[in-house]
């Protein structure tokens, strides 16, 4: 299956993209709402986590555990699959990893900026943190203005949503203009790079792997358990 080295989406509703031949495999969803009448009622299968952010507006999540509200500019993860009540004049995007089993966890608003340096001046947040070392997270992305990132790959896919500011991808071959709004996902091994200029950029970013995260042997738990002054050997 040949995927493009970039695709974005700018009006959306229901299943955008769908990868089973990776190693990763992963479904993306974007609901764009206008002025409906009354919610919209969807379903996404028991297949694997969800991790989602409201770009806009507000929308419920529901599955045999949980009932949860969220707003504007938050995020959320669930184990599984999860029914969506979602109202009028909302935006959503859900990254779905088929196979993984997550957890419950939701937050935000999200911050202005990132807490981690990250490369060409940068910042990132970890929202959803992997609970073991190589499990997918989902991550704030913030983009200073006059920021002209190095060219770049990722050994997997990466997909999201701008949440903030404009700007631009930049591709081997082409130039995308990137405005709020926008679902994107950029292919594995793709060569690119994010530009801005007088504005900002803040991007929800989709990770389907990792290689870091806690360990069975190293963990903050286990870290700063000690016996007689030095930590236990696990």
């Amino acid at each position: 299956m040949h995927i493009e080295d970039v695709i974005i989406w700018y009006n959306y509703f229901g299943l955008l993209f769908e990868d089973n031949l990776s190693n990763y495999p992963t479904r993306l969803f974007g609901y764009k709402t206008g002025e409906l009448s009354e919610p919209a009622i969807m379903q996404i299968d028991n297949v694997g986590a969800c991790f989602g952010y409201v770009y806009s507006g507000q929308l419920s999540v529901q599955d045999s555990l949980v009932n949860w509200n969220v707003q504007k500019e938050q995020w959320f993860h669930v184990p599984t699959g999860c029914n969506l009540k979602i109202y009028p004049l909302t935006t959503v995007v859900i990254c779905q990893r088929l196979y993984y089993q997550g957890m419950h966890l939701m937050g935000g608003p999200i911050e202005k900026t990132g807490r981690l340096r990250y490369i060409d001046g940068c910042t990132d947040s970890l929202l959803c943190c992997p609970p073991l070392k190589g499990d997918p997270c989902l991550n704030l992305l913030h983009f200073p203005s006059h920021t002209k990132q190095t060219p770049h790959t990722h050994p997997s896919i990466r997909a999201g949503i701008i949440a903030r500011g404009n700007g631009l991808c930049c591709t081997k071959g082409d130039t995308i203009e990137l405005e709020e709004g926008m679902v994107f996902m950029i292919a594995a091994n793709s060569v690119h790079h994010f530009q801005t200029h007088e504005h900002s950029m803040d991007v929800i970013a989709y990770h389907p792997d990792s290689d870091w995260g806690p360990t069975h042997e190293e963990h903050p738990m286990i870290n700063r358990t000690w016996v007689s002054g030095h930590k236990i050997l696990s």
